[in-house]
């Protein structure tokens, strides 16, 4: 780690972070964090469940991609276990009242679960607006530059580089869009999913009646 101080921070898409100018690690030696630099006195400090290495260096990964993998894990784990004491129930291996009281647990977590699914499709709609702000914005400056080149204000190799530049940024950019519109479809089917808690409960309750006979 103590190598990794000065050395420069990318993003998944390529895209420079800054450079580390610290890390902290708790009571075992584990590394819990690192400290980045982003220039113009900009300090950001970065969990390890978001950082990866890399041959070139540290890759931090977004933060709506962690918690994407996290409340997807989070909601399998309670269908699963909620398909299993269906599943007991329907066999007779679990009392009518201790069922219902699991399920209502279960379903306490679910429903917490689409809430932070709910908070993270608006961040992730946040983002995904700041993307689009930045494409106009890269496109209005590509625009200016060809009209500079055209009218002969700026020579030839200057003019590339800034597109180059510019057509890169861009690229990286649409790589994080096109994902974001990907996962907020992922995000959004748990919320669709609570349309037919109705029906759910109706199974559960048939469910419970069986366990109780």
């Amino acid at each position: 780690m103590e190598r990794l101080v000065s050395k420069p921070v990318k993003d998944t898409y390529g895209r420079y972070v800054g450079f580390v100018v610290g890390f902290s690690v708790d009571t075992s030696g584990d590394l819990t964090s690192i400290g980045v630099d982003q220039g113009n006195g900009v300090f950001t400090e970065y969990p390890s469940e978001r950082l990866v290495s890399a041959p070139d260096g540290l890759v931090v990964i977004p933060s709506w991609k962690v918690d994407c993998e996290s409340l997807g894990k989070e909601m399998d784990g309670v269908r699963k276990r909620a398909k299993a004491l269906q599943e007991l129930a329907k066999e007779g291996q679990v009392p009518k009242t201790l069922f219902e009281e699991m399920m209502g647990r279960y379903g306490e977590e679910a429903e917490r679960t689409r809430e932070s699914y709910k908070t993270l499709g608006e961040e992730m709609l946040v983002r995904t607006q700041e993307l689009d702000l930045q494409r106009e914005s890269l496109e209005r400056f590509l625009v200016n530059i060809k009209v500079q080149y055209r009218s002969g204000e700026i020579d030839e190799s200057s003019f590339k580089l800034a597109s180059e530049c510019c057509q890169a940024m861009q690229e990286k950019n649409s790589q994080e869009r096109q994902e974001l519109g990907r996962m907020l479809k992922l995000v959004t089917e748990p919320l669709e999913t609570q349309s037919s808690n109705s029906a759910g409960r109706g199974q559960v309750q048939t469910v419970s009646q069986t366990a109780g006979q």
